[in-house]
């Protein structure tokens, strides 16, 4: 009874710190933070030595402030922005200037230029102004001119003569390509987008912390599970060497030493395999969290500070999803496409007209022997030029159009069946993680019987042992028994956290569980490149 009572006590020891500490993740409220590049509900803990020890909350503090996926999704809604920027900047004025120079040493059929039918020619010119497109799809510009002509002609009055004009000239769409919606169509899309991306970040954010949290409660699993195979392994070691006493006294068979030698070798792997699942849940958070920023730091050892607890929820399946319908990033994202897709309908819709222009321009003009005096005849509006007129274009079929406002409406449908699907599937993602959380409250009581039977078993057959009724094989099935039976508890409570946490991602109130608030993105300190 020794060793059963050893057991006992070692298997309720490792149980009571697993199980008995609350955990962080449901405890009481902390301050509420805002949250601008990622920062968690804790000081950000410190990773240094060989060993690094954490909370559920300092591990999410870890993974908000340097997780790899959070880090590469804030870079989309600054690379979506200056997208919007690109797309307004058609709008924008311009500076526009041009210089150029001829020099012509021609043959000439008349006897009017000097030279013996040559004539030899200079020409400069040289305009600067401004051009600007604006949102009606207008476009107009106004330009100085300056030429300067010197010529061997005797037709010239004046040689050389400079003549200078000042232009103003606008041309206009009135059908295709008119109107505000459509000239800024392509700014309101990249302004979706933008949103698109702050909605994805958010989901990033929170998924993260999920992963974070599954993490983290297999690792408290695995160092349980580890636990409960090592004590297995040394109860089936002390039974080994009880049986090899009595074989040697003759009290007991020698085939009862093999039995044990066999399961002591058994147990030997299932520690070895025990060890090793620690390792990958261990490596599984170190990514996550981001900790391991060289070869040797991968050998630092994570140690969880917090236990599983049973802690009752209020599993309202009706509450729960329309939080997830109001809340879920996902659904907002799809409706974001639903109106992208009718802005660019509207603007194939427009499209889908002719095209007509209306053009016009006006310019004052002055020619005189010197540039000052060709600019002041200018000013005066000596000469003038006015010009206006319409041109039209439609391409015969105008399938370019017609094929692009097609694809516009099938994406419209495309975009509304998305949204009903992904709405579908937000409903089935609730009902599934509510029936998961019920299922894992209910097993939890069922662990608890289960383990309970299995202590009793054990000790009932090593009471039979004693008096010679049973054999060590039974004994050790049941010691296994009783190791997988408290193991099934542990996993029963980690479950239940998990299926918490999972809730959590699937009704989006994982932040308010951590009292986070998501900040603009925009606004945190990124690393920006040289």
């Amino acid at each position: 009874m020794r060793h059963l009572k050893t057991y006992r006590f070692m298997s309720f020891a490792i149980a009571a710190s697993l199980i008995a500490a609350p955990t962080a993740t449901l405890g009481a409220p902390e301050e509420k933070m805002i949250f601008q590049r990622p920062r968690g509900p804790e000081p950000l803990p410190i990773v240094k030595g060989p060993q690094l020890t954490l909370s559920i909350r300092e591990a999410v503090t870890l993974a908000l402030a340097r997780n790899f996926d959070i880090t590469i999704e804030a870079y989309n809604p600054r690379i979506r922005e200056n997208v919007i920027v690109e797309e307004d900047s058609v709008f924008d004025l311009a500076v526009t200037s041009e210089v150029k120079t001829t020099k012509e040493h021609l043959d000439t059929a008349s006897g009017l230029f000097s030279g013996g039918g040559q004539i030899t020619s200079s020409e400069q010119e040289a305009n600067a102004g401004v051009e600007q497109k604006i949102i009606t799809g207008a476009e107009y510009s106004l330009l100085f001119k300056a030429f300067r002509e010197n010529s061997s002609s005797r037709q010239k009055n004046i040689n050389p003569d400079y003549e200078t004009q000042l232009e103003f000239s606008i041309t206009q769409p009135l059908l295709k390509n008119f109107g505000i919606d459509v000239n800024k169509a392509d700014i309101r899309i990249a302004s979706f987008d933008r949103d698109q991306s702050l909605l994805a970040y958010k989901d990033r954010v929170i998924s993260v912390i999920n992963d974070i949290e599954q993490a983290y409660w297999d690792l408290v699993f695995a160092i349980a599970n580890l636990e409960f195979r090592r004590k297995s392994l040394e109860l089936a070691k002390d039974l080994l060497r009880r049986n090899r006493i009595q074989v040697e006294v003759g009290t007991l068979a020698p085939i009862e030493i093999l039995e044990a030698e066999a399961t002591v070798a058994a147990r030997e792997e299932d520690v070895i395999v025990a060890e090793r699942q620690v390792k990958d849940q261990e490596d599984a958070l170190k990514k996550l969290l981001n900790v391991a920023d060289s070869v040797s730091s991968w050998n630092l050892r994570i140690t969880p500070r917090d236990k599983p607890i049973f802690h009752t929820v209020d599993l309202d399946e009706m509450k729960s999803t329309m939080n997830a319908i109001q809340r879920r990033a996902d659904l907002e994202t799809a409706r974001l496409e639903i109106e992208k897709t009718k802005v660019r309908l509207k603007k194939e819709r427009q499209n889908l007209l002719p095209q007509l222009d209306l053009s016009a321009s006006a310019a004052n003009q002055g020619v005189e022997s010197s540039f000052g005096k060709a600019v002041d005849r200018q000013s005066g509006n000596k000469g003038y030029i006015l010009s206006g007129g319409l041109s039209f274009r439609f391409p015969l079929g105008n399938r370019d159009a017609k094929a692009k406002l097609d694809k516009a409406r099938l994406q419209f449908l495309q975009a509304n069946t998305v949204f009903s699907q992904t709405e579908q599937s937000v409903i089935e993602e609730v009902r599934r993680a509510i029936r998961r959380a019920r299922s894992e409250q209910k097993r939890i009581e069922a662990t608890r019987v289960a383990r309970r039977l299995a202590e009793e078993r054990l000790d009932s057959q090593e009471k039979k042992l004693k008096v010679g009724l049973s054999t060590s094989r039974d004994v050790l099935e049941d010691q296994e028994s009783l190791a997988n039976a408290l193991s099934n508890e542990v996993q029963s409570l980690v479950n239940y956290n998990k299926s918490l946490a999972q809730l959590g991602r699937v009704t989006y109130s994982t932040l308010q569980r951590y009292r986070i608030n998501i900040g603009d993105p925009r606004k945190s300190d990124l690393n920006t490149a040289p």
